[in-house]
């Protein structure tokens, strides 16, 4: 009985050392049973004497005593991988905005190794505690191989049997490790490669709002580069999901026939959460070219500081980069203006699809030359006219307002959606504050949210997720009134809530005391900001919500410089 004791013991003790392979015990049984004296379970699967086999039995027997439990090793080792690599490979989207998902990887491998030399350890402790005859095995001394007549227990000591979970729990650690570097392998595999061949890599980049014109600037700059000695690279300063929010860039990418994926965003044009930064910041001859945009954002700079090849603008603040080409036009309604004049210097065979792009983006930005919205100039119209032969055979009028009505429809997207939708981000007084563009009135974005403090609630989970002190909204014109609106939303920082108050006073002074460098803005004279100022009026029945009606014709690219001269 004591042997069948033993017996017992070690199946149970199998089958908790591999809790995952339970069919590790019955494996190991055949020879449990067949060292147990007296056993009548244990007679028909007995072992015979060395003399009664053959040879080849006698190696065949020797082989499966010592191969089975690495086999069951390996086949634990397998499964430990591909829980591990499938897991890793599940992580691929980091909404934080924060680069390679495959760190995440080795993250996860390193928790499930750790679990797993956890797990060991204690079961090492606890069988070491315990006094039971753990981990036994048949003695096979005069026979070998389980061939002896005279079968006996011994149990292994606490110290080999620590040994054995630790080398249980490398094995794992091995696994978790194997599945790490399989799941980097298929993180770069799938990120674009840039540099590999003899040609120069040029980044172009949108400015961080990634608006349809940034976006398309970037993307028709970067194929005017291309050349047998230059790789143009257009890139975007937003995630790829976050690109089904923009309608008008959606439904210009899909008029103009460009490659797409499934989401709508274009094939050829990169998105920052692809980039293998780490792989780019190697590339030594690297250079940037910034549009819709003449100051790198910090993300832009920390790869690019000191590489900055050209500029191409139409945005306030004069040149950031004088050792740089610089085609900087502050009062032009559209930046994809003077992407288009390369284009007609550079291209005789122009594309359907370039010109199609270019050509709906200037109708865009120019509100199709309105004179009541006062958005636009000769030279963007001039850029337009050497555009006309190629826009859709549904006129310039008809096809505006398809694409503003694709611009405007937001009724699909949540509130922190509207506030991703199209917002900069500056650092005043070393702080992060985002301006957001709203598409939607002030009543209407209350009304989705449920309620005033909804929107407050919104604004500061969105400060807190990315990394910002405020965030400023900018809503769309009232028809009713012909108004705008202006909120602050500080977090619970006094720095953050006294730079609002300050940007607020300023305004609410012009135009008496606006500077120099803010008259010469030519925005400022369109918007009539020189004789009447921002005209702001707080707005009380809105509190919680800290909002202002403000004069219809500004825009954010008057607030922020505006925010800019406060923040001094």
């Amino acid at each position: 009985m004591r042997d069948v004791k033993c017996a017992d013991e070690f199946a149970v003790q199998s089958t908790h050392c591999f809790p995952w392979c339970s069919w590790h015990s019955l494996a190991a049984e055949p020879h449990a049973f067949a060292a147990v004296e007296g056993s009548e379970a244990a007679k028909p699967r007995r072992t015979p004497a060395a003399g009664q086999l053959s040879g080849n039995e006698v190696m065949t027997v020797q082989l499966s005593e010592y191969v089975l439990p690495f086999a069951t090793y390996f086949a634990e080792f397998l499964g430990t991988f591909f829980v591990a690599f499938t897991s890793s490979l599940l992580m691929v989207r980091d909404e934080t905005f924060v680069g390679s998902w495959a760190w995440r990887a080795s993250g996860m491998a390193a928790l499930l190794t750790g679990f797993r030399l956890g797990y060991q350890l204690g079961m090492a402790l606890a069988f070491s505690l315990s006094g039971y005859r753990a981990f036994p095995r048949p003695s096979c001394r005069s026979g070998r191989a389980g061939l002896s007549h005279q079968d006996r227990w011994t149990s292994w000591t606490w110290r080999t049997r620590v040994a054995l979970q630790l080398s249980l729990g490398c094995r794992g650690a091995l696994a978790c490790a194997a599945s790490s570097c399989a799941a980097r392998f298929c993180s770069r595999m799938a990120r674009p490669a840039f540099g590999v061949d003899s040609r120069r890599p040029v980044f172009v980049v949108g400015n961080e709002a990634a608006d349809v014109d940034s976006l398309v600037s970037a993307y028709v700059m970067a194929q005017l580069l291309e050349s047998p000695d230059v790789q143009g690279i257009a890139l975007a300063q937003i995630p790829r999901e976050e690109f089904r929010l923009r309608g008008d860039a959606l439904a210009l990418f899909k008029e103009a026939g460009s490659k797409v994926l499934a989401d709508g965003s274009p094939v050829h044009l990169h998105f920052w959460d692809e980039i293998d930064w780490p792989a780019v910041d190697a590339l030594e001859g690297r250079s940037v070219v910034l549009t819709d945009h003449n100051k790198m954002t910090s993300p832009v700079a920390s790869h690019f500081d000191g590489r900055v090849e050209w500029v191409l603008d139409h945005h306030a603040g004069g040149i950031q980069y004088p050792d740089a080409r610089n085609d900087i036009d502050e009062g032009l309604g559209s930046c994809c203006s003077l992407v288009t004049e390369q284009l007609l210097q550079r291209s005789s065979a122009k594309s359907r699809e370039l010109v199609t792009l270019l050509a709906g983006v200037i109708l865009l930005d120019c509100r199709n030359f309105d004179e009541k919205e006062k958005k636009g100039t000769d030279r963007d119209r001039a850029a337009l006219e050497q555009l006309q032969g190629l826009v859709p055979v549904k006129g310039t009028k008809a096809w505006y307002k398809e694409l503003m009505h694709a611009r405007k429809d937001v009724s699909h997207l949540s509130v922190r959606d509207l506030m991703l939708l199209d917002t900069k981000v500056v650092c005043l007084r070393g702080l992060n504050v985002a301006f957001a563009s709203i598409f939607g009135t002030v009543q209407e974005i209350c009304a989705k949210a449920g309620e005033a403090s909804s929107v407050v609630e919104a604004a500061q989970v969105l400060a807190r997720d990315r990394g910002y002190q405020a965030v400023v909204l900018l809503f769309s014109k009232d028809k009713t009134n012909g108004r705008k609106a202006l909120a602050f939303v500080p977090l619970e920082n006094p720095e953050a809530q006294e730079l609002c108050n300050v940007i607020v006073t300023r305004m609410m002074e012009s135009p008496g005391k606006l500077p120099e460098d803010l008259r010469k803005n030519p925005l400022y004279e369109t918007q009539g900001l020189l004789e009447t100022g921002f005209q702001l009026k707080l707005l009380e029945e809105m509190s919680p919500l800290h909002v202002y009606h403000i004069k219809g014709e500004v825009s954010r690219k008057t607030v922020l410089p505006m925010a800019t001269y406060a923040a001094l």
